[in-house]
């Protein structure tokens, strides 16, 4: 009864594995629609100095305290979008000076994501600016327009590979992530 048993484990693996392996194939062709994302460093940068374009956190319906985002941990926000306006979606870093901001990214590592896909350079862009306060800043930003109706997944992985002080306050080693939960009606337009 045992080696009866093995056998139809085995024949069953059999008959299942190559199904499976083809619905695993066709998972990865299947072209889903994305969005535009600026490939530009200087398009992004003429419109991140206009005023038409949004920031996803600025649409998304949660809120956090400063003391939530000076933790290790995943925040978690839903947005909706409309195609009215391009959506920025960034990662930024201040720090008191520039020296601080060097130091502090010798320790951090940023990793940007659409539906569990890594993002490029190609499209992710570092701007380096500094605030009318005197912060030096460092944001790594997408900007995203012509969304296609549905249901988005964008991440902001960032990892302190070691505790870090901006200049005005002591942060963690560990993973800080933003996910965010995008939906585009079919009326986005």
């Amino acid at each position: 009864m045992n080696a009866g048993k093995k056998r139809l484990n085995l024949l069953v693996l059999i008959l299942c594995l190559p199904a499976s392996l083809a619905c695993a194939y066709l998972q990865n062709m299947i072209q889903v629609p994305e969005p535009k994302m600026e490939e530009s460093a200087e398009r992004l940068i003429e419109v991140l100095s206009r005023s038409d374009w949004v920031p996803l956190q600025g649409l998304a319906s949660e809120t956090y305290t400063e003391a939530e985002y000076a933790q290790p941990g995943t925040l978690t926000f839903t947005a909706t979008v409309t195609n009215e306006k391009p959506v920025y979606f960034n990662y930024g870093w201040c720090t008191s000076d520039e020296a601080t901001l060097q130091q502090n990214f010798e320790h951090i590592e940023v990793r940007m994501y659409l539906n569990d896909g890594e993002l490029g350079e190609d499209v992710v862009h570092p701007l380096s600016y500094t605030l009318t306060d005197g912060k030096t800043c460092l944001d790594f930003g997408i900007l995203l327009s012509d969304w296609p109706p549905g249901t988005y997944r964008l991440k902001a992985e960032v990892v302190f590979t070691e505790p870090i002080n901006d200049g005005f306050g002591d942060y963690e080693a560990g993973d800080y992530i933003y996910e965010y939960t995008v939906t585009v009606a079919e009326d986005a337009d």
